[in-house]
C-alpha cells in the first residue's frame, strides 16, 4: 500500500476518525421549526469564529495527505502536516497513527479536529473509529449551532452518542473573562436522551461564584426532559415574596406532569401541578393547587381546573369542564393577573354534540360557582350568578331543499338556582327560508313561528325586578325577514380595489307581553354593523324583541393590487322602527335602542402600511344626541422594534352603581338600582429598543370618569452582551371588584445557551401589554377592566 506525501491524495480503505463529541452541549440543540424566537434564542449564544478546518462530504472514502507517511502491518503512521479526512469530518496533527484491522486512531503534538456543528483543538487524543469511543486531553471545544464554548481537562467519547467531560467548563460568552461561566467536576452528557449531568458544579458571573450545587440536570435540546424548569422570583402585596421551581415530568410521548411548589412569605407554602394528555381523538387537562395554611387567610385554600375535548365517534363530540375554588377572595388573594383577578364564575359542564348533514343534536350540564353574587337579581347583562342548566338539550334541522329550505330549532332547559324562581323551559321554532344569490346581489327571507312554554317553580323565592304571578307562561311569537344587498367593485387606473355593500333588512316580529317572564339566559347583545341585522336585540330566549323595523347600512373597503390586503374599510348603518319598541330588560341600563329604532353604529379601520393600524367604533344616539359606546385604537410602529398602542374606550351606562364602604379588609357593596356608571378609559402601551442592548416596554391603563390608575406597568429588558439578559418588569394593577390595589415585580435572568431563571417576564408583558384581541373590532383588551 503506497502512502503519499503532503499535496498528494491515496484512498486508504476505511480510516474514519470516530464521530467524537458533536454537539457536546447545551447549545447543540436541534431547533424545531415550532420553537418560537425567545425560544431560539435561549439556546443561542454569542457566534463563535469560524473554525481553520472545511468539512468534507459524507462518504466511505478516506484522504490521508501529509509531509511524510508509512505503511506497515496495516498500520499507517504519518508526520508532518497531517490531514485526515473521512466521511463528513477532518482532523489535523503533526503525527497521526492509524490501526486499518482494529480502527484505532492516534493523533498527538496538538490536534484539531472538526465534524458537522462541532470544532475543537486537544493535546492528544485516542479514539476507536468503529466503536465511536476514545479520549482527548487538554480539550478546547466550540459548537458552531449556537456558540457554546469552554475547556476540559479530559474527553471521553463513551459511544451511542454520550460523552464524559472530566475538569470541564461551558459558557456561551467570548473572551478571556465570560459573562457567565459554568464549570464542574464532571459533566456527562446524552445527545439521544437531550440531558446533561454537572456533579460539583458552579455557576461564576464574570468569575465571581454566585451559585453552587453538587448535582445539576440540564436539558441539552429542545427535547422534553423531566427535571426541574426554570424558578419564578417574584412578589407581591397581597402574597409577599415568592419563590416557585417547577418540576416537569416527561411520563410519555403523549403524557406530561408539572409540579410547582411555591413559596410565599405572606402566606406560606403552596403546592400546584399540571397534567396533560393527548390521544388522536381526546386532548385535556387537569390543574390543582393547594395552600394547606394559608397565614393571612386563617385556612386552607384550593384550586381544582379539568378540561377535556374529543371526539367519541365520526359525528359524536365531547367536551367537558370542571372549575372549583375553596373560597370566593382565592384569585382576589392568589393571583397577581388581572383577568383572573376579576373572574366571577367558575364552569362546570359537559357537552355532547351529535351532527349529521342537515342536523345536529347538543346535550349540555352546565353550572357555576358564583364567586361574587353582587348583582344578583338585577337582570340582564348585570346577572353575575347565572342559572344551572341541568339538562339543556337542542335539536337543530335544515333541509337540503333548494331554493326553499325547512328548518326547526328546538330546545329544552331546566334552569336552577338557589333561592330564586326556576323553571323547566321548552321553545321550538319551526321555520321556512328562501335563498338566491348571483355573487353581484343577494336575497334571503325567512317566515318563523316560535312556540315557548315555561314550568316556573319556587315562585316565593323571586326576587329583583320580575316576580311571576302564575307557575306556566306560554309564549308564541311569529316572524318574518327579508334581506337584500348588492355587492359591487370598481377597479382604478392603478389595479386599486374599492367595494361597496349596501344591505337591507326588513325585520317583522309579532309582540307579546313578556314583562311575567324571570330573566334565566337573556342578556342585552353588543350592538355592532352585523348585531344591526340581527332577529333578536336581546340573546337568549327570554326575551325576543318585538320588531316592525328596517335596518340600512353600507361598507366598503379598499383593497391592495399588489397584496391584496385590505388597507381601509368603512360601515354604517342603523335600525329604523316603524312603532315603538316594547319589550326590555328589566334595568338594562344602555342597549343601544330606543323608541325610534337603533343609535347609528359606524366602524372603520385604516392602515395603509403594515406598521400603521387605525380603527374605530362608535355608537350615537340621536334620540339623546350623545354617544353611547365609543372605541378606538392606533397601532404604530412594528412588534419586534418600536411601537405604540394608543386606545380609547367610552361606554355610558355600563353597570349599575354601588356603594362600597368599610376598610380594604372587610368592604361591603351596596347596588344602587336604577342608577348606572359610565366607563371613560384611555390606555397606552409602548415597546422602545433605547439602544442595542436596553429595550423598554410598559402600558398605562386610566379611568377617566373615577380619576383612579386602572393597571400601570413598566418592563425593562438589558442585553449587556450576547450571551445572557436580564428582564424585570413592575405592575400597579386593581386587584379586586372593590377596586383595591396590589404591587407585583417579576425578573428574569436570561443565560443563553443554559436557559433561564425568573418569572417570564417576556410573555407576560406580551399578554398584557400588546394583546392581539387590540387587532380586531372586539377591542377585548380593554374589556379585562372590571372595576373602576
Amino acid at each position: 500500500m503506497t502512502v503519499y506525501k503532503n499535496k498528494d491524495r491515496r484512498r486508504l480503505g476505511r480510516c474514519v476518525p470516530a464521530a467524537l463529541v458533536a454537539g457536546l452541549l447545551p447549545g447543540g440543540a436541534v431547533l424545531a421549526a415550532d420553537m418560537t424566537a425567545e425560544d431560539i434564542s435561549t439556546y443561542r449564544g454569542c457566534p463563535v469564529a469560524p473554525p481553520p478546518l472545511v468539512l468534507p462530504e459524507n462518504g466511505d472514502t478516506s484522504s490521508l495527505i501529509a509531509d511524510s507517511a508509512e505503511l506497515a502491518d496495516q498500520v499507517a503512521t504519518a508526520r508532518g502536516d497531517v490531514h485526515l479526512e473521512r466521511d463528513g469530518q477532518t482532523l489535523e496533527a503533526p503525527f497521526v497513527r492509524y490501526n486499518r484491522a482494529t480502527t484505532q486512531t492516534e493523533a498527538r503534538g496538538g490536534l484539531k479536529y472538526l465534524r458537522d456543528g462541532l470544532y475543537l483543538t486537544a493535546d492528544k487524543g485516542n479514539v476507536n473509529t468503529r466503536s465511536r469511543s476514545g479520549t482527548f486531553s487538554n480539550v478546547d471545544y466550540s459548537v458552531l449551532t449556537n456558540g457554546a464554548r469552554g475547556q476540559a481537562g479530559q474527553v471521553d467519547s463513551l459511544g451511542d452518542n454520550r460523552y464524559r467531560l472530566n475538569t470541564a467548563n461551558y459558557s456561551t460568552c467570548p473572551g478571556p473573562t465570560k459573562a457567565w461561566l459554568l464549570s464542574a467536576k464532571r459533566i456527562d452528557l446524552d445527545r439521544e436522551s437531550g440531558r446533561g449531568v454537572a456533579r460539583d458544579a458552579t455557576l461564576k458571573i464574570y468569575d465571581v461564584p454566585v451559585f453552587y450545587t453538587p448535582y445539576l440536570n440540564f436539558p441539552i435540546d429542545d427535547q422534553r426532559h423531566t427535571g426541574f424548569l426554570a424558578p419564578v422570583i417574584g412578589g407581591s402585596g397581597n402574597s409577599g415574596f415568592e419563590l416557585a421551581t417547577p418540576y416537569y415530568i416527561n411520563i410519555a410521548d403523549n403524557y406530561d406532569a408539572t409540579i410547582v411548589p411555591r413559596v410565599m412569605s405572606k402566606r406560606g407554602l403552596q403546592l400546584g401541578g399540571q397534567f396533560r394528555y393527548l390521544f388522536e381523538h381526546h386532548v385535556g387537562e387537569f390543574d390543582g393547587q393547594v395552600l394547606p395554611y394559608d397565614a393571612e387567610y386563617g385556612a386552607e385554600r384550593d384550586l381544582i381546573h379539568y378540561e377535556h375535548l374529543g371526539q367519541l365517534s365520526e359525528n359524536v363530540g365531547i367536551a367537558a369542564m370542571y372549575s372549583r375554588v375553596s373560597d370566593d377572595d382565592y384569585f382576589d388573594d392568589l393571583s397577581n393577573n388581572l383577568a383572573n383577578t376579576s373572574t366571577s364564575n367558575l364552569e362546570r359542564s359537559i357537552a355532547l354534540q351529535a351532527v349529521q348533514p342537515g342536523m345536529r343534536f347538543t346535550l349540555l350540564a352546565q353550572d357555576f360557582q358564583t364567586l361574587n353574587d353582587d348583582f344578583n337579581g338585577l337582570g340582564g347583562r348585570f346577572e353575575d350568578n347565572p342559572y344551572r342548566r341541568v339538562p339543556e338539550a337542542r335539536f337543530e334541522l335544515l333541509t337540503p331543499t333548494a331554493p326553499f329550505q325547512l328548518g326547526f330549532d328546538g330546545e329544552f332547559v331546566n334552569f336552577r338556582r338557589d333561592d330564586s324562581v326556576n323553571a323547566y323551559r321548552t321553545d321550538a321554532r319551526p321555520n321556512i327560508q328562501w335563498t338566491h344569490d348571483e355573487g353581484g346581489w343577494f336575497l334571503n327571507s325567512e317566515a318563523a313561528y316560535r312556540i315557548t312554554h315555561y314550568d316556573l317553580r319556587d315562585l316565593n323565592d323571586a326576587r329583583g325586578f320580575v316576580t311571576p304571578t302564575q307557575d306556566t307562561v306560554n309564549r308564541t311569537i311569529p316572524s318574518f325577514k327579508a334581506d337584500a344587498g348588492l355587492r359591487l367593485s370598481r377597479s382604478f387606473n392603478n389595479g386599486w380595489i374599492q367595494t361597496l355593500e349596501p344591505r337591507m333588512q326588513y325585520l317583522l316580529v309579532g309582540y307579546e307581553d313578556q314583562s311575567n317572564i324571570p330573566i334565566f339566559d337573556s342578556g342585552s347583545a353588543t350592538l355592532n354593523y352585523d348585531q344591526l341585522y340581527a332577529n333578536n336585540r336581546y340573546t337568549g330566549l327570554d326575551r325576543v324583541s318585538d320588531a316592525n323595523q328596517i335596518t340600512l347600512g353600507v361598507s366598503s373597503r379598499i383593497v391592495s393590487p399588489n397584496t391584496g390586503r385590505t388597507v381601509g374599510e368603512a360601515a354604517l348603518g342603523r335600525v329604523t322602527s316603524f312603532r315603538d319598541l316594547r319589550v326590555g330588560l328589566p334595568n338594562a341600563g344602555t342597549t343601544g335602542y330606543g323608541d325610534d329604532g337603533s343609535d347609528y353604529v359606524a366602524s372603520g379601520m385604516f392602515s395603509p402600511t403594515e406598521t400603521f393600524l387605525a380603527r374605530g367604533v362608535v355608537q350615537y344616539n340621536p334620540e339623546d344626541s350623545e354617544i353611547d359606546r365609543a372605541l378606538a385604537g392606533t397601532t404604530l410602529g412594528r412588534r419586534e422594534g418600536y411601537q405604540l398602542d394608543l386606545g380609547y374606550r367610552y361606554y355610558r351606562d355600563y353597570r349599575p352603581a354601588r356603594d362600597v364602604f368599610g376598610s380594604d379588609d372587610d368592604t361591603t357593596t351596596n347596588l344602587i338600582p336604577g342608577q348606572f356608571e359610565t366607563l371613560s378609559q384611555v390606555a397606552v402601551g409602548a415597546r422602545a429598543p433605547i439602544t442595542d442592548r436596553v429595550n423598554l416596554i410598559g402600558r398605562w391603563n386610566y379611568s377617566l370618569e373615577g380619576g383612579s390608575n386602572v393597571e400601570s406597568l413598566a418592563g425593562i429588558e438589558y442585553r449587556p452582551s450576547c450571551c445572557y439578559a436580564v428582564r424585570a418588569a413592575w405592575r400597579r394593577f386593581v386587584a379586586d371588584d372593590n377596586g383595591n390595589q396590589d404591587t407585583a415585580v417579576m425578573v428574569q435572568f436570561v443565560l443563553r445557551g443554559l436557559g433561564q431563571f425568573g418569572n417570564s417576564v417576556t410573555s407576560f408583558v406580551d399578554s398584557n401589554v400588546f394583546s392581539p384581541t387590540m387587532q380586531n373590532d372586539s377591542y377585548n383588551s380593554f374589556d379585562t377592566i372590571s372595576a373602576p
